[in-house]
């Protein structure tokens, strides 16, 4: 997984919005802070409730599933097509600070669940059943309360940084 963080060169039009952005939550710490962590609070409790308290095994089913969104995004690129889409424990293991030996359990008890599976290189990847996660799949019920989380928490941060976003409308640039 690509770690983020600083780009060479001038800022771009993205990196100037989160500049922005960031100033004004600074600005507005206490609405800020309030918000995202009432967002992750609930959402971090409905995740251990889905996962049985095991939030370790949904952090490395998460980020198992960026590698796959990763792979889609860069679909031309050469490689192994079975490897394509995969992670290795150890590299969960780095990713995650979760010790190599418990990442190995979550990753049994994720493939118990028809979630992933190992590949020919024995690495790690999402199954997919009619061009869908089967985890998606079992979890959209999940899922539909975080898309209506997230959109909560985006109204209510955009208010921060657009005040006139609460009316419906923008103001004029």
């Amino acid at each position: 997984m690509p770690i983020r963080g600083a780009t060479d060169g001038p800022p771009g039009p993205l990196e100037e919005r989160a500049r922005e952005v960031r100033e004004a939550f600074a600005a507005r710490y206490r609405e800020y802070q309030y918000r995202f962590v009432e967002f992750l609070t609930e959402h971090l409790s409905d995740l251990s409730r889905a996962f049985g308290g095991d939030l370790q095994a949904m952090l490395v089913l998460a980020i198992v599933g960026q590698v796959r969104i990763a792979s889609l995004a860069h679909a031309g690129a050469d490689g192994d097509q079975e490897e394509r889409g995969a992670i290795t424990a150890s590299r969960l293991a780095d990713v995650t600070g979760i010790p190599r030996e418990t990442v190995r359990r979550k990753l049994t008890f994720l493939a118990e669940r028809g979630w992933i599976e190992r590949t020919p290189g024995r690495s790690w990847r999402l199954v997919v059943r009619e061009e869908e996660a089967v985890a998606r799949q079992d979890l959209s019920d999940l899922d539909q309360r975080a898309i209506h989380r997230i959109a909560r928490l985006f109204a209510g941060l955009e208010v921060l940084v657009v005040p006139d976003s609460r009316q419906g409308r923008r103001p004029k640039a």
